[in-house]
């Protein structure tokens, strides 16, 4: 083996290690500070920038159509500097590279004082004198993992991934390198490769971008996340005796993205946000949560989180003037700060509500005075108005279906997903379309909020662009400059961005919103699973969950809604007008208690027990979160589920905790001492929350 250079440099709590050959080829791994006696050089430098470019080779091993890792022109970059840039609170990596075509790339890290997590991204140039064609283009690349042993990890590697699908968004997947087919075979010879990854608009469908792998015997764990809105992949490819993690935009056997540089001309990815440290999972998917902090917007940067009404589960699709009115009777500003009307206020008379999106007329029967009166109303009850858009697609019963200038093609033909068609959102005269029909109605009818919903996907992509996944990309970063437009252009508006509940709960939506909605399963039993689950992946001072209270609830029911709700930010919905003086006065206490620990909410992490849920929709045993604050304070949400006895749960707590409020309903005979806190369930479907300090 070839002598290697190696360089160390901190960043905050880790070490960015570059490994560069006698070829000059190098890689980027990144370790908890300080770790030594590493074994880095028990197998080949893997490039940290893998690329490739229509023409190239692929990897020796049976790669071709599977993965471009490895590629001619990946292993043909060759180190030409690295500089590290401080200014202020933040250091920069930067490492160039150059193809002897002439293919220019810099490969960047970017950290921030007190961040335990890293942004890296790739930028290519092409100087080559001809344009050139990519086909693959990654945003990170992690290698040599693990450094802990001298072979090749058997028995210590596992791999997690987080499996969504509509209503059952962040299921949390643990499977071993060896379970996948991850181990090098007997002669090092054989491209291992586990690829995963979403098409098209919807970025959170079938996998979150996101992978962990977790060394279970040194206590190490690797852990990223990719900002990328449009299509993504995830490869874990293991030739020899170390396994790489490459992620970012699709390549074009999976997802139809290949893009042409002219010469001169410059492309640069998506972000992967990484970190590395010695913890378990949730301890590092709470330090990938970091970067999302630091990302911030001053008015985001909050100590109190609003409660939430939305109308959706009360009226389902047929708000008016009248049923606003009435809801007012009930709901005012001394529980919410905001009051969110949503779909169907601009419903045909005759053709409806749900396949009319794109005209984004007023409904003149459900509001005869104008939606502004119903505004004027939200506000004299002391709350700010919030309103539904579905903003990029065209229904079929609209007017706007006749446009079919504007609409996305593939091939020459309109997409069709279900009954939608879909905006360009990279064309002028949508831009303007849209900032009459969405930006000055906002404006002119004084809403302070608005719901961006998103209800199919228009798949690998779209004309207009050098391939459909380029297509798709360019469009997905048209319709986040408009929603960065409406911040822009509405004073104070606060953005929740939605996709059939969590289809966009990916980094690059999710710094555009002021709240994210978590899940369609409006007023399911599961709903404390799935916002659970959530807290390792999305802010909780962004994940809106729904409390859907109804009129037949008993006190117990309202209990585990609304505790539930407490795993982010409360939005209630249901039968408000028709719940019984007690019901409403319980509801209300749970609120009271919300906004009491919402502090708590924004800031802390979460500790998770009781058992592993193998049916999300058959539910058993329990679910306890224990959430510390970094205000000292301690959140615990408790849910029961199905059980057919008492359960008797014991948990440990820090010394000196006390329980100063709680919310519930029935007996559960909570007790603290002894760096314990105990507490009985004697009912299916039962919940509770507490506040405990010192």
């Amino acid at each position: 083996m070839s002598k290697e250079k190696i360089t160390r440099i901190p960043v905050n709590d880790m070490d960015a290690i570059y490994i560069t050959s006698d070829e000059g080829n190098i890689s980027f791994l990144l370790i908890p500070h300080g770790d030594n006696d590493l074994c880095f050089e028990k197998a080949k430098v893997d490039p940290l920038i893998q690329i490739s470019v229509t023409g190239d080779a692929s990897s020796i091993g049976f790669a071709a159509g599977e993965t471009r890792h490895d590629s001619a022109l990946s292993m043909s970059m060759k180190f030409v500097f690295q500089e590290v840039i401080e200014s202020g609170d933040e250091k920069k990596i930067i490492t160039g590279l150059r193809s002897p075509e002439g293919i220019e790339a810099n490969h960047t890290v970017i950290s921030r004082i007190n961040n335990r997590g890293v942004r890296v991204y790739t930028e290519i140039t092409n100087k080559t004198g001809n344009p050139v064609t990519i086909e693959a283009l990654s945003s990170i690349s992690l290698s040599g993992i693990t450094p802990y042993c001298e072979d090749e990890g058997r028995d210590r590697l596992v791999i997690h991934r987080f499996r969504s699908r509509w209503s059952e968004e962040a299921r949390l997947e643990t499977r071993t390198v060896e379970d996948l087919l991850l181990e090098p075979s007997w002669a090092d010879f054989g491209v291992r490769c586990e690829k995963f990854g979403t098409l098209g608009s919807m970025p959170v469908r079938g996998y979150f971008p996101f992978i962990a792998v977790e060394d279970t015997q040194e206590g190490t764990v690797w852990a990223l996340s990719l900002a990328c809105s449009s299509s993504w992949q995830i490869e874990a490819v293991r030739i020899d005796k170390c396994l790489c993690i490459t992620g970012g935009l699709v390549d074009y056997e999976f997802g139809h993205w290949r893009k042409v540089l002219d010469n001169g001309q410059s492309f640069a990815t998506p972000e992967a946000y990484v970190t590395a440290g010695k913890c378990d999972l949730p301890t590092a998917c709470d330090r990938l949560l970091d970067v999302q902090k630091s990302k911030l917007l001053p008015n985001q940067c909050v100590s109190k989180l609003p409660a939430v009404f939305n109308e959706y589960c009360t009226t389902w699709g047929e708000p008016s003037e009248k049923s606003i009115e009435k809801l007012l009777s009930v709901i005012n500003g001394d529980d919410f700060e905001y009051f969110v009307i949503d779909a169907g206020w601009y419903a045909d008379s005759v053709k409806g509500w749900q396949d009319n999106m794109g005209d984004w007329n007023v409904a003149s029967d459900l509001f005869p005075n104008g939606i502004k009166k119903s505004v004027d109303s939200i506000n004299a009850a002391g709350m700010k108005a919030g309103i539904w858009f579905e903003l990029e697609v065209v229904g079929k019963d609209s007017d706007a279906l006749s446009d079919t200038a504007h609409l996305l093609t593939r091939d020459g033909k309109v997409i069709i997903s279900g009954t939608r068609r879909f905006w360009d959102m990279r064309s002028e005269y949508v831009n303007r379309y849209l900032t009459e029909k969405v930006i000055t109605f906002l404006n002119e009818n004084g809403f302070k909020y608005i719901k961006i919903d998103y209800n199919d996907t228009i798949g690998i992509g779209c004309d207009g662009a050098d391939s459909p996944g380029e297509g798709l990309r360019a469009c997905i970063e048209a319709t986040k400059d408009f929603f960065r437009k409406i911040r822009e252009s509405v004073p104070d508006i606060a953005i929740e961005i939605c996709s059939s509940g969590g289809h966009r709960l990916e980094p690059g939506f999710m710094e555009l919103a002021d709240y994210l909605s978590f899940s369609d399963a409006h007023e399911e039993k599961e709903i404390p699973v799935i916002a659970a689950d959530l807290h390792n992946l999305v802010l909780p001072q962004k994940s809106q969950i729904w409390a859907v209270l109804r009129k037949n609830d008993d006190l117990k029911r309202i209990v585990y809604s609304i505790c539930a709700g407490m795993y982010g930010v409360l939005c209630i919905s249901g039968d408000v007008t028709d719940l019984s003086e007690e019901q409403r006065n319980k509801a209300r206490e749970g609120i009271d208690f919300y906004k009491k620990v919402s502090p708590i909410i924004i800031s802390g992490t979460t500790k998770r027990f009781g058992p592993f849920q193998n049916s999300n929709r058959e539910l058993k045993g329990y679910q306890v979160s224990v959430r510390y604050g970094e205000n000292g304070g301690i959140l615990v949400i408790a849910h029961s589920f199905k059980t057919e006895q008492p359960v008797n749960i014991l948990i440990d707590i820090p010394d000196g905790y006390k329980v100063i409020d709680k919310y519930e309903t029935a007996d559960h005979s909570i007790m603290t001492g002894g760096c314990k806190l105990e507490f009985t369930f004697r009912d299916s479907f039962d919940a509770f929350a507490l506040l405990l300090e010192i």
